[in-house]
């Protein structure tokens, strides 16, 4: 009996002693020791300054202002852009270019808009092939006693057409044209308000067969709705 208790005596020193480290560390329980050692780490945290957390704000501001320009582009992207073709004075090519959206299934797209411009109803012989055409052209009718014309230089469907008077009034306009017949002019017409026909939701492939589109009205652009047709 008195070995037994001596054992146990011995074995408890033993056991305290290994529990205070006289034998070396004592190790952590758990499946990763170094990280629960870690999680406690005070001489790590410090308070941010002003200076620090404004800079957080104006980053985190940052990103989420980013993040929605990306979500309007994507927006833009699926809803696809709005286009507009020139303007149009010419009912005959007005007419055709209807005929064209028609086919490439695009009418519903389309809206047209006209400009109210005072003084608009111009009265012009249609254009020339070229400047020097057009300005033989208006030779001939000065000679005709046709004082009051105007070589159309400006890029449009009307460049190197020659303008014979423009008025507020449509049957004013009709009643030059009567009166230049008279003098021998043929062929002279009146150009109604332009004409722009805009193209709303226009995807990557519309966009290509306008582009397409645009060989065959040369004297048209095709440009973002809202653009301002060159001078």
């Amino acid at each position: 009996m008195r070995a037994v208790l001596l054992s146990l005596l011995l074995l408890n020193l033993a056991l305290y002693a290994w529990l205070h480290g006289w034998f070396g560390t004592v190790p952590v329980s758990g499946r990763e020791p170094s990280r629960l050692e870690q999680q406690v780490a005070a001489e790590r945290i410090r308070v941010l300054t002003d200076r620090e957390v404004q800079q957080l704000e104006r980053r985190a501001g940052d990103a989420a202002g980013a993040a929605a320009a990306t979500a309007s582009a994507l927006a833009q992207d699926v809803a696809g852009s709005c286009v507009q073709i020139g303007e149009f004075v010419n009912d005959a090519q007005l007419a055709r270019l209807r005929e064209k959206l028609a086919e490439m299934k695009l009418v519903d797209r389309a809206a047209e808009q006209s400009k109210e411009l005072p003084g608009w109803y111009q009265v012009y012989l249609p254009p020339a092939r070229s400047l020097t055409e057009a300005e033989q052209r208006a030779d001939q009718l000065r000679a005709q006693g046709v004082r009051e014309l105007l070589v159309m230089k400006e890029e449009g469907e009307l460049r190197y057409s020659i303008g014979l008077g423009a008025f507020r009034d449509r049957d004013l306009a009709l009643k030059q044209v009567t009166q230049l017949e008279r003098r021998g002019v043929k062929g002279a017409r009146v150009a109604d308000k332009p004409t722009t026909v805009l193209i709303r939701g226009a995807d990557a492939p519309a966009l290509q067969q306008l582009e397409a589109l645009q060989k065959e009205f040369p004297q048209q652009k095709v440009q973002p709705c809202g653009a301002e047709p060159p001078s």
